[in-house]
């Protein structure tokens, strides 16, 4: 699946509505940690609507630093 973030064939389902009704479904991107709604408006999960401020390239993602760095163990 295509994210739409990143734009990479590297999405998938990651969780369905528990009644398995289809009303909702998440999505998660491996390759630039973006998870989303099958419910979102169009603004997000349609291309040609989405604004491309939101869009990440390959320069874009070597560059980002890890949000919460995990730091080295403590030895006790």
């Amino acid at each position: 699946m295509i994210c739409v973030r990143c734009l990479r064939d590297t999405a998938r389902k990651v969780a369905e509505a528990p009644d398995r009704s289809g009303v909702w479904e998440v999505y998660y991107c491996k390759r630039c940690n973006y998870s989303w709604r099958s419910t979102e408006e169009e603004q997000i999960t349609v291309l040609e609507k989405r604004d491309p401020e939101f869009q990440l390239d390959q320069e874009d993602l070597e560059s980002l630093s890890s949000p919460n760095p995990i730091p080295p163990l403590e030895k006790k």
